[in-house]
């Protein structure tokens, strides 16, 4: 006696397959959404530090016999390295629409002692994420979470 059994799925089977999916991409993808926006803010945090380093350094050198500044604009969203009275040697990067930088506008800092315009604090938002950059009167730039 020979019994014939057909292999294959059910319908509930694959009902639970796909709601085990959809469940588990729905999940990631707001853990990707989370860590790109990390990702933004952290990348404009180096970005903005990395240009306040580059305009000291270079105002403390003399470089080109003038002053170095860092400026950021909102319209469009952008920070630029600029050298004092000539927007030759401009260094401009945008900043992603989804970030928010306060606490500053334009700081230069002087030839040959590199001691900034100002000390400000500055934050820089994204999400949920929040990071603070800040420099002192002697031209010290930190970042802290």
């Amino acid at each position: 006696m020979t019994t014939n059994r057909q292999s294959g799925l059910t319908i509930i089977e694959l009902l639970l397959v796909i709601a085990i999916v959809s469940i588990i991409g729905l999940m990631s993808a707001s853990f990707y959404s989370r860590f790109l926006n990390q990702n933004t803010v952290e990348n404009t945090v180096n970005q903005l530090v990395g240009s306040f380093r580059k305009a000291q350094i270079y105002s403390m050198m003399g470089k080109q016999n003038n002053t170095w500044g860092v400026r950021y604009t909102e319209s469009p969203k952008k920070i630029t390295l600029y050298l004092s009275e000539n927007s030759g040697f401009d260094e401009t990067f945008s900043v992603n629409n989804n970030i928010t930088i306060s606490g500053f506008t334009d700081i230069s800092f002087a030839r040959i002692t590199g001691l900034p315009s100002a000390a400000p604090t500055i934050t820089i938002t994204g999400g949920n994420n929040n990071k603070i950059i800040t420099i002192n009167s002697q031209g010290v730039v930190s970042k802290t979470n």
